[in-house]
């Protein structure tokens, strides 16, 4: 990692510390706006952490936004950095200008709005990260091919709803909407592309809210006292704890493999076929360890694990909600199988070589 990219990593890790502890995430959820993390935020630049120089962001490397990706999901920071991040992303890859508030990608992962002569329709039914006065980022189709509509948020017609984790979520309809900017079509950005880039991203979330709850089981069950001893002496929470701490090491090993190739090309989404089986696979292994990862750690706290004043409840519902946006680990996995089924059909591997192709 260069040393740029650590120094803004350190910052981000010092100021989520400073304004982002435990009863600031449940404050927020529980309608009490977290005003000086929001500034925090914004003061720093982080949101603009994938913009390039010239337009006036940091310019970090897709590992650098990834890695603080994880971070900010280690903290399960209670604003949209993560998904304004992403939708600044698409604005630059566009060409168009990028917000200087919250921005939100109206992307699902399902079927694109059309655009035709000029005009946008369509619906998204589950966007995430669309709150009160953000502008609206929209990729839509025309004829097949992708380009990016702006919005502002009062101009579309928005059902708020909220994750399971209290996170912002909203059904967008568009009915012939006038968009504030529309792009032309952008090269190297497809449908599948987008929705590959976006499973990474839930990915990075999930593994880095893994590396917390790790964390805080370890330190739970060194504490806990039960039959005058911690729990951490009981063989049968250690079983729970390595097994916790294996699936976290499996998440980010999978997870910096999909982040590595990703970064070997200049068009982030593409959705070409290099890059598709390490970020299907890293999102099928995330969202497989969710179930395994919040059962055992909910078992080693047993009843604390479920009040709403300790953290690990923040956490769980956070990796429960993200594992199945942008695709499940049953959609990922049913297309991985398909690709390799696709290329024994094609004479591109022969049946024998299946695990040469899962693994390479």
């Amino acid at each position: 990692m260069e040393q740029t990219d650590q120094l803004i990593l350190d910052t981000a890790y010092r100021l989520f510390s400073d304004h982002c502890g435990a009863e600031v995430v449940n404050q927020a959820e529980i309608g009490e706006p977290p005003g000086k993390l929001h500034d925090a935020v914004m003061a720093a630049g982080l949101p603009l952490a994938w913009v390039p120089e010239k337009a006036g962001g940091v310019g970090g490397s897709l590992a650098l936004g990834f890695n603080l990706i994880r971070q900010a999901a280690s903290f399960a920071v209670p604003v949209p950095l993560v998904d304004t991040m992403v939708a600044n992303l698409v604005l630059a890859e566009s060409g168009l200008e990028v917000a200087d508030t919250w921005a939100a990608l109206v992307f699902d992962g399902g079927q694109l709005p059309v655009v035709d002569n000029g005009t946008v329709t369509g619906v998204v039914n589950n966007a995430p990260g669309v709150v009160s006065g953000s502008l609206l980022v929209v990729p839509v189709s025309d004829q097949g091919l992708v380009r990016v509509a702006t919005f502002a948020f009062d101009n579309l017609a928005i059902e708020e709803s909220e994750s399971l984790a209290g996170e912002a979520r909203a059904r967008v309809t568009m009915e012939g909407a006038s968009p504030v900017q529309l792009s032309p079509v952008v090269d190297g950005m497809t449908e599948d592309g987008l929705r590959q880039f976006c499973a990474l991203v839930r990915a990075s979330q999930i593994a880095g809210a893994f590396e917390k709850i790790t964390g805080l089981t370890v330190g739970y069950v060194k504490e806990r006292q039960q039959f005058g001893r911690p729990l951490g002496k009981f063989q049968a929470i250690q079983h729970k704890v390595a097994d916790i701490a294996g699936e976290c090491a499996l998440a980010n090993a999978a997870v910096e493999q999909a982040i590595r190739m990703l970064s070997e090309h200049h068009e982030p989404f593409s959705g070409d076929n290099v890059a598709f089986l390490p970020v299907a696979t890293a999102k099928v292994v995330t969202s497989e360890g969710a179930a395994t990862v919040s059962r055992l750690a909910h078992q080693s706290h047993g009843a604390m694990g479920f009040s709403f004043e300790y953290p690990l409840q923040q956490y769980s519902r956070r990796i429960w909600s993200w594992r199945e946006e942008y695709g499940s680990e049953f959609y990922w996995s049913e297309r991985i199988g398909m690709s390799v089924a696709n290329d024994i059909c094609h004479g591109r591997a022969e049946a024998g070589q299946v695990w040469d192709i899962v693994s390479r």
